[in-house]
């Protein structure tokens, strides 16, 4: 190799420089890191096989470096051009590891904001996020339509996508953010049990899922805080279930963070069920389980739509001719429905679901009405004719 193809070379702080030992090159290059710049704050050397690789990986750690002056504002210049929707994704990414880490932000969000940015960037994937437009989001909209995805995840698609954006915009690195118009969602139609369904859906379960099932009914709650409840969350003596932070889990938002009262049969069942736990565990020789409704195995449930369907199917509950679609989301409408129908305020009913107080979601998406509620609104006008063309006859003939 001739002498000035071993030159140094600087890349913004860091040195490329060939590996000399013993006055000779060794045939490797390295980068040089100034202390600094170094995680351990000393001074570090990267030894990489050739000047290209070395060069290559200089310039990556420039960019880095440029980059994440820009985020923080300090260092250099907060002005860069070219700024990727890949490299802003990064390192918000790396911002919401760390909101799960301190509790503001649930891993299973983090999980799918992972998969959704994985489908943008599929599209946008070197794409300069400082010229990302309208007609570009458009374009995505598109892209994911043809793609066969529906409009609901589309429309949480391109939510995070603006959410990224948005961040960026903070930071400095977007002046302006693209309009978008999200996709009509088709109606869809909820139906939810009544009482009396239910009552049949449970008799044609297990006693454990039966268990299960009344427990998600008459108390509302989301399936996670359902699977996750632990037998040191039921209060026998004030009939309270505390839906809390734990380890595995955390609540959706600080107002699902909340005590449920429960009624007395409830909590006779639920005792009940902690005693013939106990005692199938001790009879095994094992640790009782900390899970009021564990999975098969002992661990923790993920579904039990199929279940839910069975009972359905086998207690003849059908809305249109066909078996009802139940699940626990489903359950926890319901609930909500059959308080509303008794007169139960939003103020009371709110913090039961785990909602913020003066939602407008309680109403708009859990509350639904049923048939029967609509049966009590429906207009009459020939009885009402009747009534007045009659009345007159009556009173002549009295």
């Amino acid at each position: 190799m001739t002498k000035a193809k071993l030159e140094a070379e600087k890349i913004g702080p860091f040195r490329v420089a060939p590996r000399i030992r013993e006055g000779a090159h060794t045939g490797t290059w390295i980068i040089d890191v100034p202390p600094h710049l170094s995680p351990t704050g000393k001074r570090a050397r990267h030894t990489l096989a050739t000047k290209t690789e070395a060069l290559a990986d200089a310039k990556r750690m420039l960019r880095e470096l440029q980059l994440d002056g820009a985020l923080s504002g300090r260092g250099f210049g907060r002005k860069l051009s070219g700024v990727t929707l890949a490299e802003v994704s990064k390192r918000w990414l790396e911002e919401q590891v760390d909101r799960v880490a301190t509790g503001k932000k649930r891993q299973s969000s983090l999980d799918a904001d992972g998969f959704k940015l994985k489908a943008i960037l599929g599209k946008f994937p070197e794409t300069d996020i400082s010229t990302i437009g309208t007609r570009d989001m458009a374009d995505y909209q598109k892209h994911r339509v043809e793609a066969g995805c529906v409009a609901a995840t589309i429309n949480a698609e391109t939510s995070l996508f603006l959410q990224v954006l948005r961040w960026a915009q903070e930071k400095g690195l977007v002046e302006k953010l693209p309009k978008v118009e999200r996709i009509p969602l088709a109606v869809k139609r909820v139906d939810v049990p009544t009482p009396e369904e239910m009552s049949g859906i449970m008799d044609a379960l297990g006693k454990e899922r039966a268990l299960l099932v009344r427990f998600l009914a008459e108390t509302g709650v989301r399936k996670t805080e359902a699977f996750t409840l632990e037998w040191s969350d039921l209060d026998t003596a004030n009939q309270l279930v505390a839906i809390r932070r734990k380890d595995g889990f955390t609540p959706k938002t600080r107002h699902s963070d909340r005590d449920i009262p429960i009624s007395a049969s409830l909590c006779d069942a639920l005792s009940e069920a902690k005693r013939a736990a106990r005692a199938k565990a001790l009879t095994a020789g094992e640790t009782p389980p900390p899970l009021v409704f564990p999975g098969r195995f002992g661990g923790r449930l993920v579904n039990i739509r199929r279940a839910l369907a069975s009972a359905v199917k086998k207690a003849g509950v059908k809305r249109n001719g066909q078996p009802l679609k139940l699940s626990p989301h489903v359950l926890r409408k319901a609930m909500a429905t059959w308080l509303h129908v008794r007169g139960v305020p939003d103020a009371l009913l709110q913090p039961r679901l785990g909602h913020a107080p003066g939602s407008r979601v309680t109403k708009s998406v859990y509350v639904k009405v049923t048939t029967e509620d609509m049966r009590a609104s429906v207009i009459d006008l020939e009885a009402e004719r009747r009534a007045r063309v009659g009345a007159p006859e009556t009173a002549k003939t009295a």
